[in-house]
């Protein structure tokens, strides 16, 4: 969680780590009060790193899209019992289709309102084994994912 702690100090959430909440504990205001209707972005969030990212920004009150290839579903339900007080929205996206990742946009915009960070989180790799035993076309699909986030 230090890891996680330390990004996010990165991007001066200063207005938002020294919030103290009068409320009580495990109740914060969403981001559309604390943030003029804005939100977080996050692909490839059905687990792993974009998962925990999700709820560091919700711990900090920020409403999250999260999306991925594979199904949010699970994910959201889990995001929203563990951090409660912000909103948690899910859709599927394919980050290397463009057709995709513009309905993304549209859906965030549609729940969030203002977008105020998109973290591209979402990736694929070939695995751990010797890269001459990677096929062609996992190589290809590596290369279209990563490309498409720049």
């Amino acid at each position: 969680m230090r890891i996680f702690s330390i990004c996010l100090s990165a991007l001066s959430l200063t207005s938002v780590i020294s919030f103290t909440p009068t409320s009580a504990p495990n109740t914060r205001p969403s981001s559309t009060s604390l943030f003029a209707n804005g939100g977080v972005v996050i692909t490839g969030s059905a687990g792993g790193v974009g998962w925990a990212y999700a709820g560091e920004f919700m711990d900090r009150g920020y409403d999250v899209v999260i999306c991925d290839v594979k199904d949010c579903t699970t994910a959201a339900a889990a995001l929203e019992q563990k951090h409660k007080g912000a909103k948690v929205f899910h859709t599927n996206c394919d980050v290397s289709d463009a057709e995709s990742v513009q309905n993304l946009a549209k859906f965030a915009k549609e729940k969030l309102g203002t977008v105020t960070h998109w973290i591209n989180n979402a990736g694929i790799n070939g695995g751990r084994r010797d890269l001459r035993d990677v096929p062609m076309s996992q190589v290809e699909l590596v290369v279209k994912v990563s490309k498409s986030l720049v």
